[in-house]
């Protein structure tokens, strides 16, 4: 168990140190910096532009929530549940192109693992996304800050993207 926590620690601090300098850095916001435009003409993002219904801006914002409690609750499977199963994630250009790759290599070792918990600090609308921004702290004491764009429609999340 102890060989375990440090491996956490460890992979953990290897986010932070790689992970820092996101969106600050291009000056643009998260879509742009990941290159994923949305709507019907955008063709950088497969799965944005194959979407093009309204937002229900009130849904998505549940649906963050959910989310972010079920993470913070440590519930694998109702932070699994809040994804399509095609969803990708795109974590400072380490992309995860579905559900399945998102909680196995991300959301389960990087944040249900360590104990992570989500504190919301601010959230706005860009377009179609909802972006939240976030404090993050670990239960062995690690922390950082960032922001999480979310596609969201029917009531599930289609496609992230993270800047740290």
């Amino acid at each position: 168990m102890r060989f375990r926590k440090h491996i956490c620690l460890a992979m953990m601090a290897a986010v932070l140190l790689t992970g820092c300098g996101g969106a600050g850095e291009t000056g643009g916001s998260p879509e742009r910096s990941a290159g994923a435009r949305t709507g019907a003409g955008a063709s950088d993002s497969p799965r944005a532009s194959a979407i093009a219904v309204p937002v229900d801006k009130a849904e998505a914002e549940r649906v963050a929530r959910r989310f972010v409690d079920a993470a913070n609750a440590g519930d694998a499977k109702g932070v699994e549940a809040t994804f399509v199963e095609n969803a990708r994630f795109d974590s400072v250009g380490r992309i995860y192109p579905s559900r399945a790759d998102i909680m196995n290599r991300f959301l389960i070792p990087e944040v249900l693992d360590v104990g992570g918990h989500y504190t919301a600090t601010g959230s706005r609308w860009d377009g179609d996304r909802y972006v939240v921004n976030y404090d993050f702290k670990t239960s062995g004491g690690g922390g950082e800050s960032f922001s999480y764009a979310f596609l969201i429609q029917d009531a599930l999340i289609r496609d992230v993207v993270g800047r740290y």
